[in-house]
């Protein structure tokens, strides 16, 4: 069992670091260079190219992320030895939201978002054609990227909590 354990802790962190690292990495600093240093013409084919491919990976380890930490959370309710505990019960809750918004907004980004552009894209810089503001990319799409950055971080602090509650 504790074999399975460490298996499942493992794809879970590489699906929670991919993730949030790629939208982080996306967010903070692909998109920022190009909207700087590319006309609208090349930005936009490597934006066209390049995004749907890079989603299509990330679904993969989003997909290993949310069953990994389902498959975690019944292997501890069937492996604990008595109750959780208020306090656990609580952090695992709040965990479960924070984990919940940029999965939620990972899925529903490209169709709220992506009705507006001709390519389905939810992270066009020019979307909105806003201005970067000293390197930070003003859109409504990087507000969702950067409220889901911050509930993927929320969440990962809760799960350090609850390694050490046990």
């Amino acid at each position: 069992m504790a074999a399975v354990d460490v298996a499942l802790n493992w794809i879970h962190v590489l699906g929670a670091v991919v993730f949030l690292g790629t939208m982080f990495v996306g967010t903070f600093v692909l998109l920022p260079v190009l909207k700087t240093h590319l006309d609208y013409e090349h930005r936009h084919r490597f934006i066209v190219n390049f995004i749907p491919r890079v989603r299509g990976v990330v679904r993969v380890f989003v997909g290993l992320l949310v069953l990994s930490g389902i498959a975690r959370a019944v292997l501890l309710h069937y492996s604990s030895d008595g109750g959780a505990g208020a306090a656990r019960l609580g952090v695992f809750g709040v965990k479960v939201f924070f984990a919940a918004v940029p999965v939620l907004i990972f899925l529903l980004a490209p169709r709220i978002l992506g009705a507006k552009s001709e390519e389905h894209l939810c992270c066009d810089p020019d979307a909105d054609d806003s201005p970067v503001f000293q390197g930070v990319m003003t859109t409504k799409g990087a507000a969702l990227h950067y409220t889901a950055i911050a509930g993927g971080w929320l969440a990962v602090l809760c799960g350090v909590v609850l390694a050490h509650m046990h």
